[in-house]
């Protein structure tokens, strides 16, 4: 009776630490990943002109600690909870708050981890340095080898930090420290697919399994890497593309016909870019150069202004100025402009501005 009367009071008071810091905290997380997620964000990482920006983030994923696991997690480690159902074990857990960042490929890994060592969001905590489930070897060839490597013998592999907001409403003491855990597409899939097999107690593998995992761990880490060389290809290839205006508009050389225009595109943007160009039959470099003039462009961002409040994203750009080929006259210029920005905020691809002021 006096257990169950103590852990009704500590639901209490998780409740209340949850309304009053967690919750307001993980907004605030939120805010700053989708900063963060925008293309335009990693731009002062390029390595050059004509080079798509890295855009590394895929998704961020975000969760509260349910209660029932913040209560299992102080009696299985009463070592680090001597407080036991107390404040100050919830002030002292600091996976209470946790983060998921997934990259497409590994060497983006390195990536997040400079932006993180120096960000104006984050800090990480100095009495918890970041945790890599790596090979020496293959941090050694991301740049992490400043990270500890750690190993697991399912073969999981992800980087955990643990961090606190820079800024916040929340005095700087009340702050929690929350766990920020970076992976690659690839190791993602593996993690949450052995997660369902075998992560609760009453499914643990038998050895046969255990066997399994790490040899499927082996071979989505080859796969990572191969992933990873593709893209570094893609890299160099952007790198040292040069151009005819009778060359056809590719991955290669696209970021560097852009970029002559004034327009850093993402990679991820590359895909949806040439999909608008090629399906209005504009296909070759000198073709795309031909309607993409300084005034037209400047006329598709002043009428997404005007409509909508904001600047077109490179895509939404893009896909207006692909209407724009053979067009006549400007009458029919603007009317096409103004024809895709409405068809666009009607379909959801875009928005239109609120007043929100008071």
């Amino acid at each position: 009776m006096e257990l169950s009367n103590e852990l009704n009071i500590f639901l209490d008071k998780y409740k209340a630490y949850e309304e009053k810091v967690l919750e307001p905290t993980m907004k605030e997380i939120r805010a700053c990943l989708q900063k963060m997620e925008k293309p335009e964000f990693w731009n002062q990482y390029m390595t050059g002109k004509g080079i798509a920006t890295p855009s590394p983030i895929r998704q961020s994923l975000f969760r509260i600690k349910h209660p029932e696991k913040v209560i299992e997690k102080i009696f299985r480690k009463p070592q680090y909870f001597p407080d036991k159902l107390s404040e100050e074990s919830l002030k002292n857990m600091h996976d209470t708050i946790g983060v998921r960042i997934i990259v497409y490929f590994s060497s983006q890994l390195s990536l997040i981890d400079k932006e993180l060592r120096n960000s104006g969001f984050f800090e990480i905590d100095p009495n918890t340095p970041p945790e890599a489930f790596f090979e020496p070897a293959m941090l050694m060839r991301l740049g992490l080898s400043h990270i500890e490597s750690k190993q697991k013998e399912s073969g999981y592999r992800s980087i955990h930090y643990m961090v606190r907001l820079k800024n916040s409403a929340l005095p700087e003491d009340q702050r929690p420290v929350f766990e920020i855990q970076v992976r690659t597409l690839a190791q993602d899939l593996w993690s949450e697919l052995e997660h369902v097999l075998s992560y609760k107690p009453e499914t643990r593998p038998h050895f046969s399994a255990k066997q399994r995992f790490q040899i499927l761990s082996r071979e989505v880490s080859v796969i990572d890497e191969h992933f990873n060389l593709l893209y570094e290809e893609l890299i160099h290839n952007q790198e040292t593309a040069s151009y005819d205006e009778s060359d056809v508009l590719t991955f290669e050389n696209t970021p560097k016909v852009l970029s002559e225009i004034g327009i850093r595109c993402a990679i991820t943007e590359l895909n949806p870019i040439l999909k608008a160009l090629f399906s209005r039959n504009i296909q070759t470099i000198g073709e795309f150069l031909h309607i993409a003039t300084p005034t037209r462009l400047t006329t598709i961002r002043n009428n997404y202004i005007s409509i909508t409040g904001n600047a077109p994203n490179n895509i939404e750009l893009m896909t207006t100025l692909s209407l724009l080929n053979n067009v006549k006259t400007q009458k029919d210029e603007i009317k096409r402009i103004k024809a895709s920005i409405y068809y666009q905020i009607t379909n959801g691809t875009t928005s239109k501005k609120e007043n929100n002021t008071y």
